[in-house]
């Protein structure tokens, strides 16, 4: 029975140390969709930090490693920030609890801990420390949105809490055998500890100093398109009221005609009103309803008929989407604007449009398909460039649809061949209410 309650804490030592890392991860991470496979991942971290617990002692560069590649995989799999955020966290998380864990057992030792029970205490009171570093932090940290930083920045951030890990190792070695370093492990411990946690305020700054510039971009973006829905609003504003001067005018001929009783003359007139097409709504390919969609549509139809365009759109959603309707018309929006500009660089005869847009079951459907002439150029990353002169405001429509499409779980697939450019995208309305 001893034994038994002996290997139990061992064992749920480990779950306890579990829970603190998905704590770390809800708050410094993208929460992404659980799958069987991260569950696994999760499984064989457990696993692996028990069988250090039971007996048997991992070396303790293999245990550092297999700590920073599991939270690395398993944070990489339930998480959906970019991968230098995933590295930074798994070797900043391990580099903290690694300095809090010595200064744990540097202080239990110094208040008459005796070697047996040592590693037992430290290793429960510093999961403590970090559980309640964590509610700290989740309660100061009120916005968890962090974008891309440049890779020089990236490496600087990574290297110094990577160090932080070697010379810890060390100084835990040096402790463990020399007792007099007390002090001075004591002390490192928390000079180190103090320096990585200005390097993760660091990085913070950065990467929202970065989320809010590409925001500001997003905005740009946004506003340039609601420009558009207020001109084509005004257009529309101006062609009803010529219509309703000129209706003015027929009426009062026709009125005249039959005060006069010429109502054959009033007949021939009103079929050759009905044949000119008098009082005619300008042509509209998409009538839905929805502002957002029928307003961007409409516009590049309008557009694409002054550029001998041929723009077909089927377009069946109802008038009420659970999306923002600024990311409807960053999503539209862009990729109209990329289409029409592809085909303006083509002869006549091949300038086509295909857009198909659909709302059925919670998930919305855009499919867009135009033709270029022009190579479509990539960076180091694979995404497209933009052709446009203006790189400051246009050079992000790809990456801006992929940003604002990832709010609802979406998907965004792009086909390129024999010189016809396809982009799928795929959001889900489950995925906006619960976020909304």
């Amino acid at each position: 029975m001893t034994e038994y309650l002996t290997i139990a804490p061992k064992l749920l030592l480990p779950l306890f140390h579990l829970l603190i890392i998905h704590k770390y991860m809800k708050i410094f991470g993208k929460p992404a969709q659980q799958n069987i496979i991260s569950y696994i991942e999760w499984g064989i971290y457990y696993i692996f930090l028990s069988i250090n617990n039971v007996g048997i002692h991992l070396p303790p560069h293999l245990l550092l490693f297999g700590n920073v590649l599991l939270i690395f995989i398993i944070s990489s799999s339930t998480r959906k920030n970019s991968v230098m955020h995933q590295c930074i966290f798994s070797v900043l998380i391990c580099t903290v609890w690694m300095l809090v864990e010595v200064i744990v057992i540097m202080i239990l030792s110094t208040v008459g801990f005796d070697r047996g029970t040592l590693k037992d205490a430290g290793s429960f009171v510093s999961k403590m420390c970090m559980l309640l570093l964590s509610v700290v932090i989740n309660h100061c940290i009120r916005d968890n949105y962090y974008s891309e930083i440049p890779l020089f920045y990236f490496l600087v951030i990574f290297l110094i809490p990577a160090s932080s890990i070697y010379i810890m190792h060390h100084i835990f070695i040096i402790a463990a055998v020399h007792s007099e370093y007390a002090i001075f492990s004591a002390t490192a411990s928390f000079l180190l500890l103090i320096i990585n946690y200005v390097i993760f305020e660091i990085y913070d700054k950065i990467s929202r100093n970065a989320g809010l510039r590409e925001q500001n971009r997003l905005y740009a973006q946004q506003l340039e398109l609601c420009s558009q829905q207020a001109e084509e609003r005004e257009s529309l504003y101006l062609e009803i009221r010529r219509i309703r001067h000129d209706l003015k005018e027929h009426l009062t001929g026709l009125l005249g005609m039959v005060q006069a009783g010429q109502v054959s003359e009033a007949e021939q007139y009103i079929m050759r009103m009905l044949n000119i097409g008098v009082g005619e709504r300008p042509a509209e390919v998409s009538s839905s309803g929805n502002i957002v969609i029928d307003s961007l549509i409409n516009h590049a139809y309008a557009s694409a008929q002054k550029d001998n365009i041929q723009f077909n759109a089927n377009v069946l959603v109802p008038s009420s989407l659970p999306f923002e309707s600024g990311h409807l018309a960053i999503i539209l929006g862009n990729l109209i604007e990329n289409a029409l500009e592809a085909c303006r660089d083509i002869s006549d005869e091949k300038r086509c449009i295909y857009l198909d847009v659909s709302y059925v079951k919670d998930v919305f459907q855009l499919n867009i398909r135009n033709n270029y002439q022009k190579k479509r150029k990539k960076d180091n990353s694979g995404n497209y460039l933009t052709t446009k002169n203006n790189t400051i405001y246009h050079g992000l429509g790809l990456s801006s649809i992929h940003h604002a499409v990832a709010n609802y779980q979406g998907q965004v697939e792009i086909i390129d061949s024999n010189n016809k450019f396809q982009v799928i995208v795929v959001m889900y309305g489950s995925y906006a209410e619960n976020t909304g």
